[in-house]
């Protein structure tokens, strides 16, 4: 085929196959491999399975734990009316402690960390579509008493994966210093300390979940005052390695959060002790445009428990994990909020370990030496 027609060409046509392709293309020829395996390549091709994604159908990456928190499950589906599953990735590493905590995505890959009941400092990224992995080098542990917070986030400026890292010493008193914070460049392959501050605020080992949308990642924090805890979001620009704030709505409860995406919009999801619930900034930045998107009552259907929203689905409906108390399990059912019809989806899991990520397919660290 390169015979006949010019590189550029081929270019064009291997940019618009989807990732498996692409992968067994890359023993064809050593033009082909050094093609798709070429860093401007794999950065067009993200930028045009984006655009796909907006217009297409997403895809949503599931993790659960079918019975026993120690085998843990990857699975990618279709946001279509069947949640069509149409690949299970095969996690490449396993758990020192239990399993791995997803503490983000973006862009492909996942930045996965063994710390859902003990600290162990192991972290990975992961495209589990290209079945790659790189193992960060142990950040510096201080000799305190200490918890981590770790977020996620690409650096478009740099064209760079960052891990933000976050390490509160733990104090008897009611006092809290800020944390200390540093910072894992991909293309460097190591840490730095940075002298970023980040705000007199702290992010519940709880409630660390994050989300990265505009160039930022984002966690729920919380500071205390006379009258009680202040609750805001804490932001961290990538590229700028810069903290600001976004104010929670005025009439969210204080405590009990989680933070995640719906789209391109940051979504927060409050848990009361009857009700869950999930509110959506419309407009990102703007505290009048939060909006109360959905609420339900835990036991809204006879025989069985909400344990979590998992997230919005394009079709308007909700994932949610239930326990189903006849059976004994975990499901997963997607909850049609019009007509309060749950529909399960043909999957088991063990309450509490489940968890979802918006997903794009990518070539990101097919450049990389394995």
């Amino acid at each position: 085929m390169s015979e006949y027609l010019p590189e550029e060409i081929i270019v064009q046509i291997l940019l618009r196959l989807p990732v498996k392709p692409l992968i067994q293309f890359t023993s064809v020829c050593r033009s082909w491999n050094s093609i798709i395996k070429h860093t401007s390549f794999i950065n067009a091709h993200l930028n045009l399975s984006q655009n796909k994604t907006s217009n297409n159908t997403p895809s949503i990456l599931l993790r659960h734990c079918p019975k026993d928190p120690t085998v843990e499950r990857y699975s990618l589906h279709l946001d279509n009316d069947s949640f069509l599953e149409h690949s299970k990735p095969q996690l490449p590493v396993q758990s020192l402690i239990e399993c791995f905590r997803i503490v983000g995505s973006c862009n492909g890959l996942l930045l996965l960390s063994d710390d859902y009941h003990a600290e162990t400092n192991t972290l990975i990224l992961w495209n589990p579509s290209i079945r790659k992995f790189v193992s960060l080098p142990k950040p510096h542990e201080p000799t305190s008493p200490y918890y981590p917070v770790y977020g996620f986030g690409f650096d478009s400026k740099k064209n760079d994966y960052k891990v933000v890292r976050l390490v509160y010493l733990r104090q008897d008193d009611q006092g809290q210093a800020c944390p200390e914070v540093s910072l894992y460049s991909l293309n460097s392959g190591s840490w730095k300390t940075i002298s970023a501050t980040a705000p007199n605020y702290v992010i519940a080992q709880t409630f660390w979940s994050q989300v990265f949308i505009k160039g930022a990642v984002h966690w729920i924090a919380s500071h205390r005052k006379e009258n009680g805890l202040r609750n805001v979001i804490l932001s961290f620009d990538v590229s700028g390695e810069t903290f600001k704030e976004i104010q929670l709505p005025e009439d969210l409860p204080r405590q009990f959060y989680n933070i995640s995406a719906a789209g391109k919009s940051i979504a927060v999801k409050h848990y009361e002790e009857n009700t869950h619930s999930i509110w959506i900034m419309r407009e990102y930045g703007v505290v009048d445009s939060w909006t109360k998107k959905f609420s339900i009552d835990r036991n809204v259907t006879p025989n069985f428990l909400v344990i979590q929203i998992m997230g919005c689905r394009k079709n308007g409906e909700f994932l949610l994990e239930m326990y189903d108390h006849g059976e004994k399990t975990g499901k997963l059912v997607s909850h049609d909020p019009k007509n309060n019809r749950n529909e399960f989806l043909g999957i088991h899991t063990d309450p509490g370990y489940s968890c979802i990520e918006y997903y794009t397919e990518s070539l990101v660290l097919l450049d990389r030496a394995s």
